[in-house]
């Protein structure tokens, strides 16, 4: 057994695997996976071989995602399977172990997967499930208000809108926990086409694009994929969930549903037109692991002396020791003059005792240290100072970005 990056000559075997794998229709669309991204290097194909033949496989998608606001280098993992004829030996196991070293090496400080098999496979590897809040809606044209808006809605056009999405994204996620920043090229590369990225209708008043809304209709259920409108223009979204409703009505659709937060003021305003409730539900697919705990953890030091000085809160000196996360132990140490670091250890550190599934809501901000429900270890001074850091924030992956 050989577990390494892919070679040139043996891309065709990795296309042909995720077709038995997966689909045995999209040959084409797992070769634009390589071909169609203009990011793709081919160590990020790896493999493991066995007499010359490659018998598992899984990709490595490197983007960078937002915690809180604070850019974190992440390494995705997608396509991971396994020739049938060689499952139940342990491969694909091995190959999993085998790529954090390898997300080490590229530098990556945090691993993002999206399974679709039971958690418990990627739990034994030290992956931590991150349930994704969404909503649930049942449709009834009869109990929806009728609503006016200034905007108007076309479908989206490629060759003249797709600069002003692009950049109403980057304007309405820049603070958005959770999300992906999507660079210029992410939005030509064929992945992130065949994926759905490009929206389906934008809102323009004026000449003007202040919105967009990404959907499709899937039997009787519609499916919200993402919305994005300037933060300057919020009654954009009145228009995008007028016609969204008109859409449902003709279609005869008796549910819409999306995978981001039921708080998010589109589906607020969802709510209020139809005059209904909406019922939560969650998506466990996400998983993460700390490729490099202190590292990722010093990536957040701007954003946390930043919320600091604006408090305008004064703090003693204090150690605070977070949990131990893939095997790997980090403390936060505040000097008392806005000032934090990232140390290995120290012995006046406060232990915070709680889950790693815990730590990484708290860390995106799923939810706020002041819903921690700690004992009286944890002094008053030090918990003001820790609500301070980790409020409360709506966390949202839009489902285009997933691989």
């Amino acid at each position: 057994m050989e577990i390494r990056a892919a070679q040139e000559s043996e891309l065709e075997q990795v296309v042909d695997l995720n077709c038995i794998a997966f689909n045995p229709n999209q040959h084409e669309r797992y070769w634009q996976y390589v071909r169609g991204d203009s990011s793709y290097r081919l160590s990020q194909t790896r493999v493991v071989v066995v007499n010359n033949r490659v018998v598992s496989t899984l990709r490595v998608w490197e983007r960078r995602i937002r915690i809180g606001a604070s850019l974190v280098t992440m390494g995705g993992i997608g396509g991971v399977c396994t020739d049938s004829k060689y499952r139940g030996v342990g491969y694909a196991s091995a190959l999993m172990r085998d790529t954090i070293g390898y997300l080490q090496t590229i530098g990556c400080d945090i691993g993002v997967l999206f399974t679709i098999i039971p958690e418990e496979f990627y739990h034994r590897f030290g992956w931590t499930s991150f349930p994704l809040k969404g909503f649930a809606f049942q449709f009834n044209s009869a109990t929806t208000t009728e609503t006016r808006s200034d905007w108007q809605i076309r479908t989206f056009k490629l060759e003249t809108d797709l600069d002003t999405v692009a950049s109403i994204y980057d304007a309405a996620n820049a603070q958005q926990s959770g999300t992906i920043s999507r660079t210029r090229a992410y939005w030509d590369m064929e992945p992130s086409r065949i994926r759905g990225i490009l929206p389906t209708v934008i809102a323009h008043q004026n000449g003007n694009i202040g919105g967009y809304l990404n959907y499709e209709i899937d039997g009787a259920c519609a499916k919200v994929h993402e919305v994005g409108h300037l933060p300057d223009n919020p009654d954009v979204l009145d228009a995008l969930v007028l016609h969204l409703l008109q859409t449902c009505a003709v279609d005869k659709i008796e549910e819409i549903k999306g995978i981001f937060s039921p708080q998010h003021p589109f589906v607020q305003r969802l709510k209020t037109t139809c005059k209904g409730e909406i019922s939560p539900i969650t998506d466990t697919a996400m998983m993460l692991y700390a490729v490099r705990l202190p590292v990722l953890l010093r990536h957040l030091v701007v954003e946390w002396e930043s919320q600091i000085a604006a408090s305008e809160e004064s703090f003693p000196q204090i150690a605070v020791k977070f949990p131990i996360v893939n095997n790997q132990q980090a403390v936060l140490r505040y000097d008392g003059h806005n000032t934090i670091q990232i140390v290995d250890n120290a012995p006046d550190a406060v232990s915070l005792e709680m889950s790693e599934e815990d730590f990484w809501q708290l860390l995106f901000g799923e939810i706020g240290w002041e819903q921690m429900n700690l004992d009286d270890s944890v002094s008053p001074e030090v918990s003001a100072f820790l609500a301070m850091l980790f409020p409360k924030r709506d966390v949202i992956f839009w489902y285009p970005d997933r691989y």
